[in-house]
């Protein structure tokens, strides 16, 4: 390849396009990951995704993490919060108590 008179390396273009592949690669997985993580806010009933983390602790204050379900779903529910890091350990270990009725 050759741009007038300077020969250019065949690698040259192929090293240049390896970034811009990259960068497409990571924005794709970060739209997947926004889009499943709204669907997810969504059906759990946040309303607004840039206050979720103030939602779901107001949720835990009032008690009312996750309603009419057994206690052994919002146990699960609870771990899962705490194992995505939404909640605080602390936060964790209240809400268990009051679902559990102490």
């Amino acid at each position: 390849m050759s741009l007038g008179d300077i020969d250019i390396p065949i690698w040259v273009p192929i090293l240049m396009a390896v970034p811009i592949v990259l960068f497409l690669v990571f924005v794709v997985g970060l739209t997947r990951h926004t889009r499943r993580n709204l669907k997810v806010m969504r059906q759990a009933g946040v309303d607004d995704p840039m206050t979720a983390g103030g939602q779901i602790a107001a949720r835990l204050a009032q008690g009312r993490i996750v309603e009419g379900t057994s206690t052994e779903d919002r146990l699960r529910e609870l771990d899962d919060l705490l194992a995505r890091g939404v909640i605080t350990p602390e936060e964790h270990s209240e809400a268990r108590r009051r679902a559990l009725g102490g």
